[in-house]
């Protein structure tokens, strides 16, 4: 997994830094863990992919398990604080633009923007 987010931060490097790319690196490990975790099936592989079009960064990670029910993900959840787990899909929300599961939950999308000022510095790719 380790070397699947230090490759995400590698290619996100490009357009982000600073407290932004710390954001992408700790909610793409929060999301490579609950891959790890609760979705990794023997003799399977997780899937990672990343996009950007100089404003937007897109990861994708996906797994091979049985995914799960969506309302155990709903973005308004927060774990009580007396939970010792369940905080990873919390702290993602907090950290990116945007997240969505799909495929019942074997597919995480995680979505950050840069700051308005910053797309003049941007890299056109074509």
């Amino acid at each position: 997994m380790g070397q699947a987010r230090r490759a995400v931060i590698g290619f996100a490097r490009e357009w982000f830094s600073g407290d932004e790319l710390s954001d992408i690196e700790s909610a793409v490990g929060e999301a490579l863990a609950n891959c790890a975790e609760h979705g990794h099936v023997s003799g399977t592989h997780i899937d990672v992919r990343c996009r950007c079009d100089g404003r937007e960064l897109t990861v994708e990670i996906a797994d091979a398990g049985k995914g799960f029910e969506r309302w155990n993900a709903c973005e308004f959840v927060k774990p009580l604080s007396s939970a010792q787990r369940g905080y990873g899909t919390f702290i993602m929300r907090r950290l990116m633009d945007e997240i969505e599961y799909t495929e019942r939950g074997r597919r995480v999308r995680l979505l950050k923007r840069r700051p308005a000022g910053q797309f003049a510095d941007s890299k056109r790719f074509g």
